[in-house]
C-alpha cells in the first residue's frame, strides 16, 4: 500500500502543466469550483498532503534508544465545501477528514472536521454556532495550507488537548466574533463543552468525568492602524504586511470525577502571540501556559509552559519562489517539576509552484529532552527526524 501511496503523492505533483506565464511556475493560486444561484453560493475543494517521514520515529526493540525509520502517508486528505446563503448574511462550512491515511500507527478513519453556520450582523459582531476552533493559539487558528512549517510548535500542538478527548480543539461551540475600528480590534468569545460526561479525564490514577461546568474562551487581537490582517496565514507570499498582538484566556472548572468523593478540577489556559510580515519576511512568537488544579490527592496537578519563535522569508526573484524558515521552541511539560524540558529546533524550505495550491517543503528537526522528560530514553536524550511534504489545494 505505501508504494500505491508514493506513486499517487508522485502523481499529485507531476500531472499539473503550466498554464500561462504567471508569478508561480503553474499559474495563479486555484481557490477551488464555486456555484452560484440565487443569492446563494457553494465552493468545493480537496486538500492532499503526502508526507514522508525519516529518521528517529521509532524505539528500539528494548525501547531504549531512537532507531532510523520511515513512514509514507497522507498528512492531510480532505474534502470540503462552504459559502453563502441567504443574499450571503450566512456562511457555513462542512469539512471532512481523513488525516493521517496510512500513517504507521494510526488507524485510518473518516471523521467530520468542521461544520458551522456564522450569521453575519456585521464588521462588529458575527454570531458563529457548530464545530470549529476554539479561539486561542494564533498558530492553531492558522489553517495548516498556509504554514510556514510542516508540524507545528510541541507546546501548541498540546494546548490543542486540554480541554477534552477527542478533538478538543475542534468541538461544537456558540460564539460572537467581530472587528472595531476597521480592524484595530478583533475579538471572539465562545461557549463549549470541553470535557464532558463519560470521557477518561485522567489514565493513571484512572478518573472518568462524571459532569461539568462551561468552557469559556475568549481572544483579543489588537493592530495599528492599516496594519490589520485581512485573514490569518504564516506564509503571505511576498503580498502586503501587517502586525498583531493576541492575547487569549479559556477556563472550565466543576469538573467532577465519577468517584464516590465529590472532588473538583479547574483547568485554565492563557497565551499571547506577537505575529508580522512586510512583504516577503514573516515572523511570530506565541507563548502559551495552562495548569490543571484537582481536590483529588490522587490526582497531580501540571502546569506546562511553552514558547516558540519562527522566522521565513520569501524569495520570488526571478520566479524562483522559495522560502528558507526556521523556528526555535522551548517547553517544559510541568514548569513545577525538574528536568521536564524540551528544546526543538527546526530548519527547511518550502517551494511554491503554484502558491499554496501546489508546494513542496522539507524541514529538519532536533529535539533534546531534559532528564525526566516525556520523550527522553534510557540511553537517548534527543532525536532528528527529517519532514518531506507536499501539497495540493484544488
Amino acid at each position: 500500500m505505501k508504494k500505491i501511496t508514493t506513486l499517487i503523492a508522485l502523481a499529485l505533483l507531476a500531472c499539473t502543466a503550466p498554464a500561462h506565464a504567471a508569478e508561480f511556475l503553474y499559474g495563479e493560486q486555484t481557490k477551488g469550483v464555486t456555484v452560484t444561484a440565487a443569492g446563494s453560493d457553494m465552493t468545493f475543494r480537496v486538500r492532499l498532503q503526502p508526507r514522508l517521514d525519516y529518521g528517529d520515529i521509532i524505539k528500539s526493540k528494548d525501547g531504549k534508544t531512537y532507531t532510523s525509520e520511515s513512514d509514507i502517508y497522507f498528512r492531510r486528505a480532505r474534502i470540503e465545501f462552504g459559502g453563502d446563503l441567504v443574499s450571503r448574511t450566512i456562511r457555513y462550512k462542512v469539512e471532512l477528514s481523513a488525516d493521517k491515511w496510512e500513517k504507521a500507527g494510526t488507524a485510518t478513519t473518516v471523521s467530520l472536521y468542521n461544520a458551522w453556520a456564522l450569521w453575519q450582523g456585521s464588521d462588529a459582531y458575527n454570531i458563529i454556532v457548530g464545530k470549529e476552533k476554539l479561539p486561542y493559539s494564533r498558530v492553531s487558528l492558522t489553517t495548516d495550507s498556509q504554514s510556514l512549517l510542516i508540524e507545528g510548535p510541541v507546546s501548541a500542538e498540546d494546548a490543542k488537548k486540554v480541554f477534552g478527548k477527542t478533538d478538543a480543539y475542534y468541538q461544537p461551540k456558540a460564539g460572537v466574533r467581530g472587528r472595531l475600528l476597521k480592524g484595530i480590534i478583533g475579538y471572539e468569545v465562545a461557549f463549549a463543552d470541553g470535557w464532558s460526561s463519560g470521557e477518561v479525564i485522567h489514565a493513571a490514577p484512572a478518573r472518568t468525568v462524571y459532569r461539568s461546568g462551561i468552557l469559556t474562551v475568549a481572544r483579543v487581537e489588537l493592530s495599528p492602524p492599516g496594519l490589520a490582517e485581512d485573514k490569518k496565514s504564516d506564509a503571505h507570499l511576498g503580498q502586503g504586511s501587517h502586525l498583531t498582538l493576541g492575547i487569549n484566556a479559556a477556563r472550565q472548572g466543576g469538573i467532577e470525577y465519577d468517584t464516590a468523593v465529590a472532588n473538583k478540577e479547574t483547568r485554565t489556559l492563557r497565551g499571547l502571540d506577537l505575529s508580522g510580515h512586510y512583504k516577503g519576511f514573516t515572523m511570530q512568537f506565541e507563548w502559551n501556559e495552562w495548569k490543571i488544579d484537582s481536590t483529588d490527592p490522587g490526582v497531580s496537578g501540571i502546569t506546562p509552559r511553552g514558547w516558540y519563535a519562527q522566522a521565513g522569508w520569501f524569495i520570488d526573484s526571478k520566479g524562483l519562489n522559495i522560502e528558507p524558515v526556521g523556528r526555535y521552541e522551548s517547553y517544559n511539560q510541568d514548569s513545577h517539576s525538574v528536568g521536564r524540558g524540551e528544546v526543538d529546533t527546526t530548519v527547511g524550505l518550502n517551494w511554491y509552484l503554484k502558491g499554496h495550491s501546489l508546494k513542496a517543503g522539507v524541514n529538519w528537526v532536533h529535539t533534546r529532552y531534559g532528564g525526566n522528560a516525556a520523550g527522553r530514553l534510557a540511553n537517548d536524550n534527543s532525536k532528528d527526524v527529517l519532514q518531506v511534504q507536499a501539497q495540493l489545494y484544488l
